[in-house]
């Protein structure tokens, strides 16, 4: 049967119909793609991912697959957000469902550069449903930014993969063996969640280096460090980001965008979001396609 993680390219494709990669993106050998298919013929088998693997469901329905997570007596139901490390056996009995999916792979030396060569996902254990709204945060972001990519989207795609594997060793590793070894990563994760937390309100580097309790040298350069960006370059994208995310998927007013995604005005907003995109929110918003 096929790896999730990859394209399925020259794999067999039993029981699936309409497959197609929407939207994908690399960074060494970390993998990102948004994904449709159709599960039309009952169907399982055995499979194994090479890297350690993640999906999202974008369909905004419950999913009724069911997989082993690594023992027979495992057996889970799908939920939002899927996990598995590489190297084990799952066997997978995927539903008759409509599939709309953000996958991703994070591969050894993507993760080792990540965390200074520890490895904080070595003992992680499988799991077929996380609950992490900062991890379905970035997933929603990455999916935005694959279909609709602004200025500098590689380095935008390869921080939120970086906050994405961060977030799952946080979330994932038990809390009395400590989440992270590296001081760094650690810091820089407090920073995107407090980032991801706040995009409405003034953000600052002195802002945010007084809330996240380090001082405005030490929290801009860690973070430049360790995301190869600067900070406000990762602020003035997550809004944009936000503002490409509400405008796919929110009815709410241009204005009240803007407000969320912490400008001032329409026409500041208006303007940010042209210069990143080449197009006006309104110009965006009609022409974005919508998720199903």
């Amino acid at each position: 049967m096929f790896r999730p993680e990859s394209d399925w390219t020259g794999q067999g494709r039993a029981g699936v119909q309409n497959f197609y990669i929407e939207a994908a993106a690399s960074v060494r050998d970390a993998h990102v793609d948004v994904r449709h298919f159709d599960w039309v013929q009952p169907s399982s088998g055995i499979f194994s991912p090479e890297k350690h693997y993640l999906d999202y469901s974008l369909d905004g329905q419950p999913r009724r697959s069911m997989v082993s997570m690594g023992r027979p007596d495992r057996r889970a139901a799908s939920g939002d957000i899927l996990y598995m490390p590489p190297h084990r056996q799952y066997f997978g009995e995927p539903a008759l469902q409509e599939r709309h999916l953000v996958c991703v792979a994070l591969g050894e030396e993507f993760l080792e550069e990540l965390f200074d060569g520890e490895q904080p996902l070595s003992k992680v254990e499988p799991c077929a449903d996380i609950q992490n709204i900062s991890m379905r945060r970035l997933f929603a972001g990455l999916a935005a930014e694959l279909r609709t990519p602004g200025f500098a989207s590689q380095t935008l795609v390869e921080s939120m993969l970086m906050g994405l594997a961060v977030e799952l060793a946080r979330h994932m590793v038990p809390r009395e063996r400590g989440c992270l070894h590296s001081r760094s990563p650690r810091q820089v994760q407090n920073i995107i969640d407090y980032v991801m937390d706040n995009l409405s309100a003034p953000l600052g580097v002195a802002d945010i280096a007084r809330d996240c309790n380090m001082s405005v040298r030490h929290v801009a350069r860690v973070f430049k460090e360790g995301t190869g960006v600067s900070l406000g370059e990762f602020v003035a994208r997550s809004r944009i980001a936000l503002a490409k995310e509400l405008l796919h998927n929110d009815g709410a007013r241009i204005k009240e965008i803007s407000w969320r995604c912490g400008f001032n005005s329409t026409s500041a907003f208006s303007a940010a979001f042209r210069s990143a995109t080449g197009q006006t929110p309104k110009a965006f918003r009609s022409t974005s396609p919508q998720v199903h």
